[in-house]
């Protein structure tokens, strides 16, 4: 009997960069965002028609049992079958569906530099290159308006509140792994030794870093960001993630 995990965070927050990681390891298959709202994407394999979308979300707890059965982990030979859940996903997973399942395992992905975090969102969707699998992407220079910027990380700021609010009232076993922890090669060995895997066995992915590693050279108008927010206590998100 195959167990059950899930991935939970934001955009742009490293839960690829921890899918990837985790499909490296023979035990382990997470299929992905399967309840992205444009696509169902399973591991690279996208279907977009919209009666499959629709099927999808008029049935999200028989769609989600049906991709993590074990059947679908004796097709893939491993131990461990999950999925990435984001915050702008089905609401019924949140308010129901992985509340009925206190066995499966969450791991929750924080970032917690947000001017990285919203950045790196501005910079891809302007290529529409999400992933960099060559180390050929050139991530643009941005030049927000600093008060749309500051909303925004305030947003992502309350997202990662009620994401942590939300799973501290479950009783699932939980792990909490940060983008920087991720980026350095510190979160793999926790993250095997939470499933119970032997925490030695090497983790890889295939994904290269994108955007600028200092923060603040993401920005045309790199004075006036960081200005406001060195006015507004969060200086330290100017600087690079990862040290």
């Amino acid at each position: 009997m195959a167990e059950r995990f899930l991935i939970i965070g934001q955009p742009r927050s490293g839960t690829t960069l921890l899918q990837t990681l985790m499909n490296s390891h023979p035990a382990i298959h997470c299929r992905g965002e399967l309840f992205d709202p444009w696509q169902i994407d399973d591991d690279g394999q996208k279907t977009t028609a919209i009666e499959a979308i629709r099927d999808r979300d008029a049935r999200p707890r028989v769609f989600l049992e049906d991709m993590l059965s074990d059947e679908a982990a004796a097709a893939r030979g491993v131990d461990w079958i999950g999925a990435k859940l984001l915050f702008q996903h089905n609401p019924r997973l949140f308010s129901r569906i992985i509340p009925a399942q206190p066995r499966w395992r969450l791991i929750l992905v924080t970032r917690p530099n947000k001017l990285a975090q919203f950045s790196s969102g501005v910079q891809v969707a302007r290529t529409n290159r999400w992933v960099d699998l060559d180390g050929t992407a050139r991530p643009p220079r941005i030049k927000p308006d600093p008060r749309h910027a500051s909303g925004e990380c305030n947003r992502l700021e309350n997202e990662d509140y009620f994401l942590r609010t939300w799973s501290d009232a479950l009783p699932n076993p939980r792990l909490v792994v940060t983008y920087p922890m991720l980026a350095r090669g510190e979160a793999a060995g926790q993250v095997l030794s939470f499933l119970g895997l032997d925490p030695a066995a090497p983790l890889t992915t295939p994904l290269h870093r994108q955007g600028q590693p200092r923060v603040i050279d993401r920005f045309e108008n790199a004075e006036e960001i960081a200005a406001h927010f060195t006015a507004t206590n969060r200086a330290a998100w100017l600087e690079s993630e990862t040290g």
